[in-house]
């Protein structure tokens, strides 16, 4: 006698069919995304960038997307590899610091010039815009690009000279944090050492550098301990970017990379400037402390080191068109209008 088929044995295997068959969610094999920055476990980028958006896309994706964060304190988190480490494929994205990549982005770098940006929000929408209407697109061809953006502007720090005058600067060894900013120092006599994060603090310690340019929000531990003049000259930003493998971004299932899409670009970039205000805080708060001085020039003052420093950007501009980015005057000029608006 043939077996008996019940109604509960017949909705089971149908179940069973659905879940087998191509395209439904439970079937669907999970996803790994490997994400690197160049920060500690426990810092502002990990905390409030690569962990809100890992959780909101394994939510988006219904548990098919994980994200695995490697942090600056392993092999992938050197913050000189970051866009190399994507390039390559060792990481699927990576949020990294352009003036730690050598000569790669050169476009990007207009937007650290002197006196470029007046805050992150308005800077960082200024760096996407001239993303997406194609002004970068060359320099950023071997990514699929999710976010720019910049810190809010960086000050002069020093630890036992005051700085208000652009001649302040002549003989001071100042750390910097990449060649744009060291072209302004050592065009105003200053001594400009480019040193990246990990190597700040070490070197002021050991009495290597006399002061630090860098903004308000930080990593560097015991900053203010140290540094006690701070010239609040709106001196230059620093660009970041979060890029990912343009063969994985392909490769992902339609669904996910609408995802991925629906968490990055003009949303992602909207909240750097909310969040540099948030980082700002605490180290702009500690200068308040007794003997510290932050130093405000006024508008006759700015106009002085305006002045000063607009032979390097011009010198900047024109080095940039000479190595191979024919439209730096254009990108900049478009860079700095947006910015007046």
């Amino acid at each position: 006698m043939p077996p008996t088929w019940t109604s509960k044995s017949l909705l089971f295997g149908a179940a069973l069919l659905a879940t087998l068959m191509p395209g439904n969610p439970a079937a669907a094999e999970p996803i790994t995304l490997k994400f690197s920055h160049f920060l500690g476990p426990k810092s502002f980028f990990q905390e409030d960038v690569v962990e809100p958006w890992a959780k909101e896309l394994e939510t988006k994706t219904n548990g098919q997307v994980k994200v695995e964060i490697h942090d600056g304190t392993s092999p992938l988190g050197k913050v000189t590899e970051q866009a190399a480490n994507v390039k390559d494929g060792k990481v699927d994205v990576a949020l990294g610091l352009r003036g730690a990549e050598g000569d790669r982005f050169p476009g990007s770098s207009l937007i650290e010039l002197p006196f470029v940006v007046p805050g992150a929000s308005q800077g960082s929408q200024a760096l996407w815009s001239l993303y997406q209407d194609g002004t970068l697109a060359d320099e950023y061809a071997d990514y699929k690009v999710l976010a720019l953006f910049v810190h809010n502007p960086g000050l002069i720090h020093t630890r036992d000279r005051r700085v208000l005058n652009i001649a302040d600067l002549r003989g001071l060894r100042l750390r910097s944090p990449n060649k744009t900013v060291a072209a302004a120092l050592d065009h105003a006599g200053a001594i400009p050492v480019v040193l990246q994060v990990n190597d700040v603090m070490p070197a002021v310690k050991e009495n290597k550098i006399d002061g630090i340019v860098t903004n308000w929000g930080n990593p560097l531990q015991g900053f203010n301990d140290y540094m006690k003049f701070h010239a609040d000259t709106q001196f230059y930003t620093s660009a970041f970017f979060i890029v990912m493998n343009r063969a994985r971004y392909d490769s992902l299932p339609a669904d996910v990379r609408t995802a991925v899409d629906a968490l990055s670009g003009d949303a992602w970039v909207a909240k750097f400037g909310p969040l540099w205000d948030k980082w700002d805080k605490p180290v702009r708060d500690g200068a308040n402390a007794p003997g510290h001085e932050v130093i405000v020039p006024d508008a006759a003052t700015m106009q002085q080191w305006r002045d000063g420093l607009k032979p390097v950007t011009d010198r900047y501009i024109a080095d940039l068109v000479a190595g191979g980015f024919p439209n730096a005057r254009a990108a900049y000029d478009k860079l700095t209008a947006t910015l007046r608006r």
